[in-house]
């Protein structure tokens, strides 16, 4: 099996060594380290090129000019894919030796998957580890497309760096260039719609929990304008479920838009300081953004 490992970071020099050395490190040793850096100003392409000097069969690197955004790095890594099977890992983020062995040896253990996912750890910015991903019982297996559209994972999460078969992922397409974020749930929902999935309960990674993560800064309105976009572009991949899970999974994405359009509604008013107009302004978004939800769903 031939494992492509896709690295993308922006200004992450702190963290992009680590993240490299526990590619290199791996009891199964990839094919291919693709690396790109989207346009870092950190010293980041100069750690790069070193690398890219010292294993230069081993190690593929791309260079953005400038910032073009997660979905244009990931896009870029994928095009480079000369591998059977491709995974990600962030620039401030590390793999656990045994992640490609692991996960490669479920796939070859259940030929009809295409994707491999399993526990990690959380690690502070200073790459303590402060828990689990998934604790208790592990998460499901097969046809988890439910689970994924639904947010039924532990802390809403995705299938983060999941080991998927390269054609699966030129037959679903690539990441959404109009999602600057979001763009991970957004494939995970259209893989899983396509791909069965096999997991590993045994934590394969670690993912530095940084709250100045951008997806975390972004204000409410926006993160609301994200979800509507993807629900909206995704929904008819759920007629040819039966009617109960249709019903399931749109009225578990009504509650997620819900909390997000309070959110939204309550910084309106801190933001204009809970005056008259300002109050008139974040209900009439409140009670618009209900109607917008109502239309979508059908309900």
């Amino acid at each position: 099996m031939k494992i492509s490992v896709a690295i993308t970071s922006y200004n992450q020099k702190q963290h992009l060594i680590e993240a490299i050395d526990s590619a290199l490190a791996q009891t199964l040793l990839p094919c291919q380290i693709i690396i790109v850096d989207d346009g870092s100003t950190d010293g980041s392409p100069e750690v790069i090129a070193g690398y890219k000097s010292r294993y230069p069969e081993l190690i593929e690197a791309i260079f953005h000019a400038h910032n073009q955004g997660i979905p244009a790095t990931r896009n870029d890594a994928l095009k480079a894919v000369i591998g059977d099977y491709v995974t990600f890992l962030d620039g401030d983020d590390r793999f656990l030796p045994a992640k490609l062995e692991k996960e490669a040896k479920l796939l070859e253990q259940n030929p009809q998957a295409q994707i491999a996912y399993s526990n990690h750890y959380r690690i502070t910015e200073n790459g303590d580890r402060i828990g689990v991903w998934a604790e208790g019982s592990p998460l499901p297996q097969g046809d988890v497309f439910r689970q994924i559209f639904a947010k039924e994972l532990p802390r809403g999460g995705n299938l983060i760096y999941m080991m998927v078969r390269y054609p699966a992922w030129l037959q679903t397409g690539f990441y959404d260039p109009h999602l600057p974020r979001g763009e991970d749930y957004d494939m995970c929902i259209r893989l899983s719609k396509r791909c069965r999935v096999v997991y590993c309960h045994e934590p394969l990674s670690e993912y530095r929990k940084d709250e100045n993560r951008i997806s975390r800064a972004l204000p409410s309105a926006e993160k609301l304008t994200r979800s509507y976009y993807i629900y909206r572009k995704n929904l008819h991949l759920l007629d040819d479920l039966d009617e109960s899970a249709r019903h399931y999974i749109k009225r578990k994405i009504k509650k997620i838009m819900q909390k997000q359009i309070r959110q939204a509604a309550e910084e309106i008013m801190q933001a204009g300081q809970l005056s008259e107009a300002c109050q008139r302004e974040a209900s009439n978004y409140y009670a618009k953004a209900l109607e917008d939800i109502a239309s979508l769903l059908g309900t």
